[in-house]
């Protein structure tokens, strides 16, 4: 064998092994983008209750949020501002847009306003319009365990008691429509509903 017969032969084994790291680095890329794709599918619904409001006798029907309220609309901003939040849904009372306001303002979303006695609706508007995005929506104590269960998740509780306003409940639901929801404390502790620890989720601001 000459010379030039061991190059080729040594031309040919680099080149081999040049085709099987790029064949194997384009297996991995193409894994990756399948993961991705997989995750980016996944919908993720926020609801919380509006935060803690003025009494009845002092505003009226329609109360404003407490100072203690407002305190709690803004530790809410600071623990949803670092997720990617599309859309904001908020009943058209005084307290929900308060609650959603300083969110809002910190992403630039205009809350869009829902009819609370249609509970499927807003369930239904919030998937569709945010497919493989994340929402929030801004609720009230006889109304977010129904809109939870409207999503298809199992819920730990039957209702929200007046007394509890420091919760975050995250729905995620997957490409196949299986819904999960985990619930985390926000703000001052503020409730009378303990969180099971199965369903436990610690949201840090």
């Amino acid at each position: 064998m000459n010379c030039l017969d061991e190059v080729a032969i040594f031309n040919s084994i680099n080149h081999s092994n040049m085709f099987r790291k790029l064949i194997t680095i384009l297996f991995f890329a193409v894994l990756a983008l399948s993961n991705f794709n997989a995750l980016a599918q996944k919908t993720t619904i926020w609801l919380v209750r509006h935060a803690e409001k003025q009494t009845a006798e002092m505003s009226g029907a329609d109360p404003s949020l407490s100072e203690i309220g407002n305190h709690r609309a803004t530790d809410l901003a600071k623990v949803l501002k670092r997720y990617p939040i599309n859309t904001i849904y908020s009943t058209n009372y005084k307290r929900t847009l308060s609650t959603a306001a300083p969110l809002a303002a910190e992403l630039k979303l205009t809350p869009l306003v829902y009819d609370a006695k249609d509970i499927t609706a807003i369930a239904t508007k919030a998937l569709q319009d945010n497919k493989g995005k994340q929402a929030l929506i801004v609720g009230h104590s006889n109304t977010l365990i129904p809109v939870i269960k409207a999503l298809n998740a199992e819920v730990p509780f039957a209702e929200l008691t007046d007394n509890d306003y420091d919760m975050i409940f995250k729905v995620v639901i997957d490409e196949n429509g299986k819904a999960k929801l985990t619930i985390g404390y926000y703000g001052d502790l503020h409730h009378s509903t303990e969180i099971p620890p199965a369903y436990s989720e610690t949201f840090i601001k």
